[in-house]
């Protein structure tokens, strides 16, 4: 029975996983840098937790599409947070 709770708490983390990129990926499009940078992190730490709960090659697989997932909206945040607008104050005559 334990391993039926550990399919079903497997689910749920993955779907929680895959509901923050989405959000993830809206607030990237919306160039909203530090909530995006905070579910990044959070959908992480649930990745962290995810890869030690993974017990077969089916999970191993999900655990790996979620890593390259998250690392690509990873790189996405990345970009956000260089490019910050200047503003240049112009002269006053």
């Amino acid at each position: 029975m334990k391993s039926m709770n550990n399919v079903a708490e497997f689910v749920k983390v993955r779907q929680e996983i895959e509901s923050l990129a989405v959000e993830i990926n809206a607030l990237v499009e919306g160039k909203t840098m530090p909530r995006s940078k905070t579910k990044l992190d959070e959908a992480t730490e649930l990745l962290i937790r995810l890869t030690e709960m993974a017990d077969n090659d089916v999970q191993q697989v999900a655990v790996g599409r979620l890593t390259r997932l998250l690392a690509k909206l990873g790189m996405k945040v990345q970009v956000l947070g260089v490019h910050k607008r200047v503003v240049k104050k112009h002269p006053v005559s």
